[in-house]
């Protein structure tokens, strides 16, 4: 059967699984970026879909190994797993994740960084520059499975700029530094709480998170165009830093939601500089669907 005749079941939550049976070995694929893991299961009539928290090979902890134990329970030995995630470009990371992966007797395709994730979501089988602006951000050229060139990448402590939990530090740095309107600090403070309630947020165990999650909406056309020019600022801060010196790209693609959710200042930005943007992917996990299966 066809993929696009397939019946798509969408689960809020990986415990519905139990409520699906498998009765032969499926193909499973994985695409785990900074903050969650997409999954797509797929068998011979139907495509599950689901989320679970990130499988970063230097941040496992129980509930990562909880989640594998609860898929030994329903996924049927033999089945293939195409594997991609943020932290496994190094081939050590990826015996960490091969390791962790082993209860579950899967044959294993392919173990890879997020980064061919995005090379092969926008390009395929062609090759091409490709960035990456989510929670994290990067750039690097992506050729044949092969990734070369990178630039960023460096984390939240040392980089990420361009990405959603930079434009988050951003609007921080300007609010509590006074480098924002009196409207811009009312705006912060109904959505995000107090001066000091937001320190403790910032400097707290999901304080990452927090920053991260940051998103800032308004009625009033004079705030939108201070918010606008702050995800500008955080555009140029990535593609200032990030372009490659001493070679001339012509177009560039995009995966991840900051970048979706941004594409028309993206493209504008690029533009200026000489650069086609080719496209933009939120989620990377349904063209590695048609480019494996």
């Amino acid at each position: 059967m066809h993929a696009n005749k397939m019946q798509i079941i969408t689960l809020n939550h990986i415990e519905e699984l139990k409520s699906i049976s498998f009765d032969s070995a499926v193909k499973i694929i994985a695409e785990s970026g900074g903050t969650k893991t997409d999954w797509r299961i797929q068998t011979d009539d139907k495509i599950v879909a689901f989320e679970t928290i990130n499988f970063h090979p230097k941040t496992l902890n129980n509930e990562q190994v909880s989640i594998v134990q609860y898929l030994k329970n329903i996924i049927p030995k033999n089945s293939s797993l195409f594997f991609y995630g943020s932290g496994c470009l190094q081939q050590e990371n990826q015996y960490i994740i091969h390791k962790l992966f082993e209860p579950l007797e899967l044959i294993i395709n392919e173990i890879a960084s997020d980064l061919v994730a995005a090379g092969k979501a926008i390009y395929g089988k062609q090759s091409g520059y490709v960035g990456i602006l989510g929670t994290g951000s990067v750039l690097c050229h992506y050729s044949n499975s092969n990734i070369e060139n990178i630039s960023g990448g460096l984390g939240y402590l040392l980089g990420d700029e361009g990405s959603g939990y930079y434009f988050g530090k951003l609007v921080l740095q300007k609010y509590f530094n006074n480098m924002c309107s009196s409207k811009f600090k009312e705006l912060i403070e109904k959505t995000y709480g107090s001066h000091s309630e937001i320190l403790s947020k910032v400097y707290g165990n999901e304080g990452k998170k927090f920053i991260s999650q940051i998103q800032l909406n308004s009625n009033l056309s004079a705030l939108n165009i201070e918010i606008l020019e702050i995800h500008k600022e955080n555009i140029s801060l990535f593609l200032d830093l990030h372009l490659p010196k001493v070679e001339t790209i012509i177009q560039l693609g995009f995966v991840g939601s900051y970048a979706f959710h941004m594409h028309k200042l993206l493209e504008e930005q690029l533009t200026k500089r000489g650069i086609k943007l080719t496209q933009v992917i939120q989620k990377p996990i349904d063209s590695l669907m048609k480019y494996h299966f």
